[in-house]
């Protein structure tokens, strides 16, 4: 794990389009910024691990002698995708 040290709206950047700015300090907490291209997701770990869990629910539920036709398969994982995309992205 890299560990830095930043302060008010100094930044650290994450390969080549990702950006993360403090915005501002508190006494329990940061408020951070991320810039990153739309194509990244980015959740809070809860909501993350919230993601992860109903995937591997989704996964165990899933009869695999309904796996017959590829369009069954195809409709499952469109099912997943729409599941990884809370309301709230924090």
């Amino acid at each position: 794990m890299l560990v830095l040290t930043r302060k008010k709206d100094q930044s650290i950047v994450v390969g080549n389009n990702i950006e993360i700015k403090i915005l501002k300090m508190g006494k329990n907490s940061v408020e951070l910024g991320i810039s990153a291209p739309k194509t990244y997701s980015i959740f809070r770990k809860e909501v993350f691990d919230e993601i992860q869990k109903k995937n591997v629910e989704a996964i165990k539920s899933v009869d695999l002698g309904d796996l017959s036709d590829i369009t069954k398969l195809k409709a499952i994982f469109e099912k997943l995708s729409e599941k990884q995309t809370p309301d709230e992205k924090k």
